[in-house]
């Protein structure tokens, strides 16, 4: 413990430390809030009451939806569940979401055209034929809240 004359001096020699150290303080008390910030989110999406695997769900903000990169995304199993990641991290960040939904396959490439060559590759189609792609139409929303999070199932038609 410093005595008064030694707190007084250094305050007095380096003014600028008392507000450096408490602005310190402040970014470290805040760093557990900000590092990740992200609540765990499992669900399901079935198709006519069956689950279905590799659909691609994404959670779009309803704020601000700017950077893609923090959009939380998950692709469903055999049994149709999820779990969305943001980045590299599991979990979402708190807030309102619209949510897209794609459930891609595979057309076969043509066999006439040589493969390794744009017109000789797979194309990938939406089975959904795009009504759950665009997140002001696809009447898909949830909100994420602080710790973990057990979405209802999306039973599409």
């Amino acid at each position: 413990m410093q005595s008064k004359t030694a707190q007084s001096w250094s305050s007095l020699r380096f003014p600028w430390l008392a507000s450096f150290s408490r602005g310190l303080l402040a970014v470290v008390l805040l760093l557990p809030a900000c590092s990740g910030g992200l609540h765990s989110v499992h669900g399901k999406v079935l198709y006519d009451g069956k689950p279905i695997k590799g659909a691609v769900v994404t959670l779009r903000p309803k704020t601000d939806d700017s950077n893609p990169a923090l959009r939380p995304t998950g692709v469903t199993d055999e049994n149709g569940e999820f779990t969305l990641m943001t980045e590299n991290s599991r979990g979402a960040a708190a807030g309102e979401y619209r949510v897209t939904i794609r459930w891609l396959e595979a057309a076969e490439a043509p066999k006439d055209k040589p493969l390794g060559t744009a017109q000789g590759m797979a194309v990938l189609t939406d089975r959904l034929k795009g009504r759950y792609e665009d997140p002001e139409k696809s009447g898909l929303t949830v909100v994420i809240k602080s710790g973990s999070n057990e979405l209802e199932p999306f039973n599409l038609k």
